[in-house]
């Protein structure tokens, strides 16, 4: 298995909420809940993520099902992606920017436009139900400049890099934690 087949298994995994081994849209948007949840946010803050994670299964994640079963599975997911990355880099890589950055606003609570260790480790374990102590190693590879706070362009690149990287050593890889 290759590192992108691993970390996009593992993607799957943490957009997979309800541990059915298929996505559906409400595993996206359900995200946004579960950050508000943890945030103590009312439903209505998280409008602009929960908006931009309804998008993203819109536009890309429900042309993921080619069986017509109503999810997606595993192996769909997979090889879907792939292809997508592939054949329609910028459109995809701008919903995913969108999303990024809505997320980021959220769990941003001084307002500084940065991430810190606490706020993005809130914002993860919040969205993903992954232990805290994941995030803490992968905070410290995603941080590029080592200023101690997450910029939004060091989480895009993260992101980009997670899911396109085929290089173990890739800084990205640990977006979710170590692999």
């Amino acid at each position: 298995m290759s590192v992108l087949d691993i970390k996009l298994d593992r993607a799957f995994d943490v957009f997979d909420s309800d541990r059915d081994g298929k996505l559906g849209k409400a595993d996206l948007t359900g995200l946004s809940d579960r950050l508000a949840e943890s945030l103590d946010y009312a439903p209505d803050a998280v409008a602009g993520l929960r908006n931009s994670l309804a998008d993203l299964w819109d536009t890309v994640f429900h042309k993921m099902d080619k069986n017509d079963d109503g999810g997606v599975d595993r192996q769909e997911f997979r090889q879907a992606f792939r292809a997508r990355i592939v054949s329609d880099q910028n459109r995809i890589w701008e919903r995913i920017r969108v999303m990024s950055n809505a997320w980021t606003e959220l769990a941003d609570r001084d307002g500084d436009g940065m991430l810190s260790r606490e706020e993005y480790t809130s914002l993860l374990h919040g969205m993903f139900r992954l232990p805290r102590e994941t995030f803490d190693e992968a905070f410290n590879q995603l941080d590029i400049d080592g200023d101690g706070q997450l910029s939004r362009d060091e989480i895009s690149s993260a992101m980009k890099e997670y899911y396109t990287s085929e290089k173990h050593s890739a800084r990205g890889n640990q977006f979710f934690g170590r692999l």
